[in-house]
């Protein structure tokens, strides 16, 4: 007779009811296995129909002149003029025209993730890229992890100081060969690019998109309160730096952790310390190439900050850059060009993506309802505790970025309406400023939709619902916390 505590055997026949129990996780597999664009015309498909439910609605618009902005103008609402008007429901037509038209929309940013895509792939042909991260490994040595830490202020620091956000999606072809060589994966080398940048331009001290415009519209001095926001900055920076290299060190040590174990085989493989130390050492013609890589990124951060270069003078860097750095390196003219279109193709699927993601902000502008979502969403605040009422601000500034998808353009739609109710809550306007600069970043980045996430994620060879359930940790563990602490600490104190 067999005991009660005796496992059965491999040969013990499974009860019915057990073979028919179903597998919990399959559910989500179906999920993770679903192609995001999949997801996100659902999703269009859904507010496609809300356009025949929700009202239309609309406030009175007027430009001002942004002087954080280099002078130039938006349209800003009037916070007391808003009233009802006919919606006009997106059907069947304008769903798929609107693809066409968030297509047209997204093509700038589409066509330099393309250019330097193609660009870097074809320059990591050289074999200069893989030479030079060897060198950086063998010259950091023991104290390798230090980098991490040194890359995240400085694309922290790029996003908080300078707006930077989109520009920063090339050094992620760099980034992530260099952490796999490090024995970390490739999750770690996209998280370094996007975890920091993202919340350097959500905690900035200095960005013109989001902190220069809300100052300017809600009529705060420029620059105010900048000893606190760097504080800040660097509290928030410290703690993105912790939370990648708890994750860092977790996959170091036993592999099979990360989500990226199997789809990077070919990266360790290629940049494992055995096989770099089998590459020849850095001459001439590959110092050449690195230097002119340097030069080209050098020349598109000076371009940005001193000049307002905008997409296309950027991907016009990288498309020199794409041509010229290839043939010194010791490409063929044929096989430059190959290598630069077996890039451009492999984004493809983010492009589209990035299209995608503009519809639904389409949808619920040419249907009239956009307004009317904001003026619901705002209307509750005045029967609110004053600190009820900023940490809703903080939400409503994150949903409302869901839907508007522009830093400068949320700061013109929000601050009208936010200032006056601020100044009605005895809320500082300081104070208000920020709860919108934290909201931008607190929930934009996690949704399917958000284009940019994707071709970060696409480019970096992870897996895009992995990276998002990796993004969504960060966020509710780390960045919401902050923001919610800061705000508090903000308002007990009477931020000005």
């Amino acid at each position: 007779m067999k005991s009660n505590t005796e496992r059965p055997s491999a040969a013990d026949p499974v009860p019915d009811a057990i073979q028919t129990l179903p597998d919990p996780t399959q559910k989500w597999k179906f999920i993770s296995n679903l192609h995001p664009l999949s997801i996100v015309f659902v999703i269009i498909v859904l507010f496609s129909i809300l356009t025949y439910v929700i009202p239309g609605g609309a406030y009175d618009r007027y430009e001002v002149t942004i002087g954080a902005l280099g002078g130039e103008t938006r349209e800003v609402l009037d916070p007391e003029s808003f009233h009802n008007i006919p919606s006009n429901p997106q059907g069947f037509l304008q769903l798929w025209t609107a693809f066409f038209d968030g297509a047209v929309e997204a093509a700038d940013i589409s066509f330099l993730i393309m250019i330097y895509s193609g660009a870097f792939t074809a320059i990591i042909a050289t074999g200069a890229i893989t030479q030079g991260i060897h060198s950086l490994v063998k010259r950091f040595g023991s104290k390798f992890y230090a980098i991490i830490p040194v890359c995240v202020f400085a694309f922290g620091l790029a996003g908080a100081a300078a707006g930077l956000y989109e520009e920063t999606i090339p050094f992620i072809l760099v980034l992530v060969p260099l952490m796999v060589s490090m024995g970390f994966d490739s999750m770690v080398g996209l998280m370094v690019v996007h975890f920091a940048v993202a919340s350097g331009a959500s905690t900035p001290f200095l960005n013109p998109f989001n902190l220069g415009v809300g100052q300017a519209l809600a009529e705060v001095p420029m620059m105010s309160g900048i000893v606190v926001r760097f504080i800040l900055w660097v509290i928030m920076m410290a703690l993105t730096s912790v939370y990648i290299l708890r994750y860092a060190f977790k996959v170091r040590a036993n592999p099979t952790l990360s989500i990226c174990y199997e789809s990077d085989c070919k990266k360790r493989e290629m940049y494992n310390a055995s096989a770099l130390d089998e590459l020849e050492g850095m001459n001439k013609r590959s110092m050449l190439v690195l230097l002119m890589v340097l030069a080209g990124f050098s020349v598109v951060v000076y371009g940005v900050l001193q000049h307002g270069w905008w997409f296309g003078e950027i991907a016009s860097v990288f498309l020199y850059m794409g041509i010229v750095i290839p043939l010194v390196g010791g490409l063929s003219v044929n096989e430059m060009i190959s290598k630069f279109m077996e890039g451009m193709a492999s984004t493809l699927s983010a492009v589209l993506m990035i299209s995608a993601s503009r519809v639904i902000s389409a949808i619920l502008t040419n249907s009239n309802t956009m307004d009317t979502i904001l003026h619901f969403l705002s209307g509750s605040l005045t029967e609110m505790p004053k600190m009820v009422s900023v940490l809703v601000m903080f939400a409503i500034s994150a949903v409302s970025m869901l839907l508007v998808q522009s830093m400068s353009g949320l700061a013109a739609t929000m601050m009208p309406i936010m200032s006056p109710l601020s100044d009605l809550l005895g809320i500082s306007r300081q104070v208000m400023v920020s709860s919108y600069v934290f909201g931008t970043g607190a929930l934009a980045t996690l949704v399917p939709w958000e284009g940019i996430n994707y071709a970060m994620s696409n480019l970096a060879g992870v897996d895009f619902f992995g990276y998002l359930k990796e993004l969504a940790k960060f966020t509710f563990l780390v960045y919401i916390p902050f923001c919610v602490i800061s705000l508090i600490f903000m308002t007990v104190f009477n931020f000005t």
